[in-house]
């Protein structure tokens, strides 16, 4: 039993974005959910909650989806240090009354970690910790200046010989404030596309482990211990708005959690042409930056995104490639 319990102590370790910002931050389950993934909202900063209106956005608020006009398909992939890695896709189609509907997959894994005891003998094999979350996705636009959206989300971990499983949901609602503007006095305004973001996130989420399986494999004892790791309830309040004729988008999200201290995100986004943009952002003393571009092929539109952010207590710098294709 002792085994188990320092290999999940250096997995979840590994996984961690080392976000412990103050006292009585960390050790808590679902780390790699505080990693902002998708190239695009990276390179912002991670303020995207009220953006989030490609691939990335289940995993900032989903009402963001609710202006979907054509089918979307993405995928991203997030290189990390030490082995790690992490990736999505997603799948939604948009349906009546300004409505979409999909899938989303997430994908965190800590690489190959050597096992070692609790005398740090090494036991002569390897392990790795792979997360899963897969989800629902609805989004709709109730009125004109508001739009909702949810996920429903299973979630799975992987052990050797060890799983663990769960369920949970995460809400998101974007006001659009401009709606509210009278259009005569809309078109003079110097700031266009006002919009405030709400979300609440890992609502029941958790990880209940049992070692049983383990125990018997490689101690010999069926006795297995069972242990719940819960994801932290995050709320969060988000804003943004284009300036210069919609080229310059500048946004600032807030998050707290149930554990951990609150966090600020900034980013920018600038658009040098219409298919071309740079973004630049920071969080938790990393900076990040990146670019996008637009293609298009007939009817299918194809944007491609990179982004990079700065090495941070060691961690090492990181770079994320997404793909978005409306069809």
């Amino acid at each position: 039993m002792k085994h188990l319990f320092i290999t999940a102590l250096v997995s979840l370790a590994l996984l961690s974005p080392a976000v412990m910002a103050g006292d009585g931050d960390g050790g808590y389950g679902g780390a790699f959910y505080q990693v902002p993934v998708g190239a695009r909202p990276t390179a912002m900063g991670g303020a995207y909650r009220s953006i989030s209106n490609d691939g990335a956005a289940p995993l900032f608020n989903p009402a963001g989806l609710a202006l979907l006009d054509r089918t979307l398909i993405a995928s991203s992939y997030r290189a990390m240090k030490l082995d790690r890695q992490m990736g999505y896709f997603t799948a939604m189609i948009p349906v009546e009354g300004e409505t979409a509907i999909g899938v989303h997959w997430l994908y965190a894994g800590s690489g190959s970690v050597r096992e070692r005891d609790g005398d740090g003998f090494d036991l002569g094999r390897d392990f790795s910790l792979n997360s899963h979350q897969f989800s629902v996705v609805f989004a709709k636009r109730f009125e004109k200046y508001l739009a909702v959206g949810a996920n429903l989300s299973y979630l799975y971990a992987h052990f050797p010989e060890v799983s663990a499983t769960g369920v949970g949901f995460d809400f998101g609602g974007i006001l659009f404030v401009d709606e509210l503007i009278d259009r005569e006095k809309r078109i003079d305004m110097p700031v266009r596309d006002i919009r405030i973001a709400l979300t609440v996130r890992h609502i029941g989420k958790e990880y209940i482990w049992n070692s049983e399986a383990y125990n018997a494999r490689y101690d010999g004892n069926a006795v297995g211990y069972e242990q719940t790791d819960k994801v932290p309830i995050e709320a969060a309040l988000g804003a943004s708005a284009r300036f210069f004729n919609r080229k310059l988008l500048l946004a600032a999200d807030l998050s707290k959690n149930e554990k951990q201290d609150p966090i600020a995100y900034f980013g920018s986004e600038f658009f040098i042409r219409p298919e071309f943009a740079l973004r630049a952002g920071y969080y938790q003393s990393r900076f990040t930056a990146g670019t996008g571009y637009v293609f298009t092929f007939g009817n299918i539109t194809m944007a491609v995104d990179y982004a990079f952010t700065t090495d941070r207590q060691d961690e090492g710098s990181e770079h994320i490639f997404s793909f978005d294709f409306l069809l």
